[in-house]
């Protein structure tokens, strides 16, 4: 198998001599597997290897045995050893993101520390040919572009990934040749998020059901696409040179020019556009790209929020994506008093009681009247602005997203957002006051006690 991972690292151009490469290891099988190979390729590269481990503090005692055994590994190896040791929980809560978006987030900041502090020059990480086809298929299921059908590339910056041509049970086979013992985080085999679900369920259906070999099929695909985009990124970037171009921090593409490409080059350069005034593409969806687009056809002056802080706008003959610069808001904070009355100048009123759920039948629910389950409220609520790392579960809508992506996906004015009073409990909304409450503490079946909320602006 050594073998067939230097044919894809001189295929992908992955490694070049000298190279101080920072790994990525959990001292499960993949990275273990990583570790191993890359370790025996030490010498025919002249390599400078360094080991990162990152404890997400979830699995208690199971995640501290993890850690001492990689640092254990280390030693035996004489390799360098960087522990990490991060609430991914709390920082999911912080943040806005799910617990897996969280934990990738942290594991990549480590790693681009440790990079910066060895003055390394690659980060390695253990991605094999079935988390790229598990990939495509999430992403699918998200419904994505032709980029989200590549799954994840071999290289992509100062990332390389040596066995991301290794199936799942060739490493499986080579950790028991090698008599390596691998530490099994159980989390892996239960399906409660999506890449479980994905990798326990749904592939091993087609394969059954269809008698096909999934991984290899997606894979393949995902292996064309990934030439055929690279090919269109490319072009895309000249066209994007003839297009657009820079001021400070804004980009500016020329109406009558973009209108003349394709449609799919368009969205192409939309999509440019933000990665160049960001960094990265992510948070950036497909609704996102068709919102911008749709600025062409409408009055000069038309703007629209995207998210991470960027806006465009169209004016007179330029499309305009730039950055927002947030003018300092005037901030309110008050304990909301239950039951009582709550005033905050310049804001409104919140007078609230607390009911029986056969009381409240009497009354009407309204765009500034709400009902809340009282029992599910265990702390206090306080009436304030927005504030970073806000987190809201719209009523309805499933699941969680950061405050600043409901504001976007409800098109609630930049300008505005600011004055708009918010029930909170820590970074929790519980009520965007004149819009929606959060799902968390709806009235059910099993609810008692209700808390009424009645807003009146002034």
């Amino acid at each position: 198998m050594i073998d067939k991972v230097i044919s894809t690292i001189k295929r992908y151009k992955m490694i070049e001599a000298n190279d101080k490469i920072v790994m990525g290891v959990s001292g499960g099988p993949d990275s273990l597997c990583m570790l191993d190979i890359l370790y025996n390729l030490k010498d025919l590269f002249n390599l400078k290897l360094y080991v990162v481990h990152v404890n997400h503090m979830i699995r208690g005692e199971e995640a501290k045995r993890d850690a001492q055994f990689v640092e254990d590994m280390c030693r035996k190896l004489k390799l360098p050893f960087f522990l990490f040791e991060k609430d991914v929980k709390k920082i999911a809560k912080e943040m806005g993101y799910s617990e897996e978006e969280a934990g990738r987030y942290v594991r990549y900041q480590a790693f681009e520390e440790v990079l910066r502090e060895v003055k390394g020059n690659k980060i390695a990480v253990a991605h094999n040919k079935n988390d790229v086809v598990e990939t495509v298929f999430l992403n699918l299921i998200r419904g994505s572009g032709m980029a989200g059908l590549i799954g994840i590339k071999p290289v992509n910056g100062n990332i390389i990934r040596p066995l991301i041509e290794i199936e799942r049970e060739e490493i499986e086979n080579y950790i028991k040749e090698k008599d390596l013992k691998p530490i099994i985080d159980f989390t892996n085999y239960e399906d409660l998020y999506k890449r479980n679900k994905v990798r326990l369920k749904l592939i091993p259906y087609i394969n059954e059901t269809f008698e096909v070999d999934i991984i290899e099929n997606i894979y393949r695909m995902a292996k064309i696409i990934l030439e055929e985009n690279d090919y269109l990124e490319k072009e895309c970037e000249k066209i994007f040179n003839e297009v657009c171009y820079f001021n400070q921090e804004e980009i500016f593409a020329d109406i009558k020019k973009l209108r003349a490409q394709h449609p799919a080059i368009q969205r192409r350069l939309v999509r440019l556009m933000y990665q160049k005034l960001k960094g990265d593409i992510y948070g950036l969806e497909y609704i996102h790209v068709e919102d911008v687009l749709s600025l062409l056809d409408k009055p000069t002056s038309s703007k629209i929020d995207l998210p991470f802080e960027i806006e465009a706008l169209k004016s007179y003959n330029n499309l305009i994506m730039r950055k927002v610069k947030e003018k300092e808001a005037k901030t309110f904070w008050a304990k909301l008093n239950i039951p009582g009355i709550t005033k905050i100048c310049g804001v409104g009123q919140f007078k609230t009681s607390v009911l029986g759920i056969e009381e409240i039948k009497k009354l009407n629910i309204g765009k500034y009247t709400k009902f809340f389950d009282y029992d599910k409220i265990q702390e206090d609520v306080v009436v304030r602005n927005r504030q970073a790392g806000d987190i809201f579960s719209p009523l309805n809508l499933g699941g969680s997203k950061k405050l600043k992506e409901f504001f976007i996906d409800e098109k609630i004015p930049r300008e505005i957002r600011d004055s708009i009073p918010l029930l909170a409990i820590d970074n929790e909304i519980v009520w965007v006051v004149g819009y929606r409450m959060s799902d968390k503490f709806k009235v059910d079946e099993n609810t008692k006690n209700v808390l009424v909320i009645e807003y009146t602006k002034g």
